[in-house]
């Protein structure tokens, strides 16, 4: 006769099978006592299948209920605990040696029932059977009790102690599972938020692209188509020279097109040398603008990774559409520098209208992708400009990385 705390629904299926390993034990061990002191009475025949209840229900219906962890007991664990438990009476009842069977049904109240019915339940039974015992083999249940009493009450204290004990262990078990639940799902949050960040900047990016490429080329063709409607009576060679020049940049802006769906490098930039996409993009300025425009390079120029030469290439890209658009310049000059080791710096200077930078609208798109494209690789722009006094702009880029 003894008792023995078990742990409580919540703890998990990592330990389990050591419960499963001593209810096959105390099971057989009870059954062999049984057999042992009542021979092949039919009673002693009655215990073993009555304890063999206790152990098989747990296989074949607690186990599952334990692993189950309910909020609250439900009439099924009720269910279950009551059979199990007069099961387990009735089998003392027949024999008496079968309450040490109290190592598997007890166990099981503490998995299957709040704490303070597993408590309740070791206090009532473990001083119970024995009793009960007594009293139908014909005993007294004063005079057992009196002779069990140290260690009914220390196993009773001791079964009641370690299962408090083992409760508190489980729900503390129980809180770090709802603490990784909960940061789980706070990753999962941040994952979605990462995801929707790197979709805005994504199409951040393509914004950028499509108004550096498609939005800049379609203003080239329109005011290239307009300026050849103005001089077809005039001048028709003129006229035929800028629709030439309408078409090239339409493939170009074609082209271009076809790189953005496939998210490949731009045209201009890969395989050509910076020096070489920035004189380029000079010379179609001329060509379609008519404005004298220069072009050159100062110190040796070095290849930088692929997203500098963009940013670059880009900038410079933009700052001539501003020319065009807003300047009225006689000449322009570009110039890219590269005596500095550590840095390149990109110069366009115009002999234009100027303005002055504090009167700039917000909204401007072009800068602010400009500026933010730079600060996201420790660049900068510069604008050096008042009304009547031309512009210069000067953008410098880290180039620490250069390959």
């Amino acid at each position: 006769m003894t008792d023995a705390a078990a742990v409580p629904a919540g703890a998990g299926a990592r330990g389990i099978w050591l419960w499963d390993v001593l209810y096959a034990i105390a099971a057989a061990a009870t059954s062999v006592l049984v057999v042992l002191d009542n021979g092949g009475a039919p009673a002693a025949a009655g215990a073993v299948a009555l304890v063999a209840v206790g152990a098989v229900g747990w296989f074949a219906v607690g186990r599952r209920m334990a692993l189950a962890e309910p909020a609250r007991p439900e009439a099924a664990r009720l269910t279950y605990c009551g059979l199990i438990t007069v099961a387990l009476a009735a089998a003392v009842a027949l024999a008496p040696e079968a309450n040490w069977a109290l190592f598997v049904v007890l166990p099981q109240l503490f998995w299957l029932l709040p704490l303070r019915w597993g408590i309740t339940a070791a206090v009532v039974l473990t001083p119970g059977l024995p009793a009960l015992g007594a009293v139908v083999h014909g005993g007294g249940a004063r005079e057992v009790l009196a002779d069990l009493a140290p260690q009914i009450l220390f196993m009773s204290a001791f079964g009641v102690l370690v299962g408090v004990y083992i409760h508190r262990v489980t729900e503390e078990s129980d809180e770090r599972g709802r603490l990784i639940t909960a940061l789980e799902a706070s990753r999962a949050r941040e994952a979605e938020l990462s995801h929707r960040a790197g979709a805005a900047a994504e199409r951040e990016r393509l914004a950028g692209e499509i108004h550096d490429t498609l939005a800049q080329g379609f203003t080239s063709i329109v005011t290239l188509l307009q300026a050849a409607q103005a001089e077809f009576d005039a001048d028709p060679g003129a006229a035929r020279r800028h629709v030439d020049l309408a078409v090239r940049a339409a493939k170009e802006n074609l082209q271009e097109a076809r790189h953005l769906v496939a998210a490949g490098a731009p045209t201009d930039v890969v395989p050509h040398p910076l020096a070489d996409a920035v004189g380029r993009q000079a010379e179609r300025f001329a060509e379609e603008t008519g404005v004298d425009t220069g072009h050159g390079v100062s110190g040796e120029p070095r290849r930088l990774p692929a997203e500098q030469e963009i940013v670059l290439l880009r900038a410079a890209q933009e700052l001539l559409t501003n020319v065009a658009r807003h300047a009225g310049a006689g000449t322009v000059t570009v110039r890219l520098d590269f005596r500095d080791p550590h840095a390149v710096a990109l110069t366009v200077a115009d002999d234009g209208a100027g303005f002055a930078p504090d009167a700039v609208p917000g909204g401007h798109f072009g800068l602010a992708m400009m500026r933010s494209r730079l600060e996201r690789l420790g660049g900068s722009l510069e604008l050096d400009t008042a009304p009547g006094a031309g512009t210069t702009a000067v953008v410098t880029l880290p180039s620490e990385g250069a390959e």
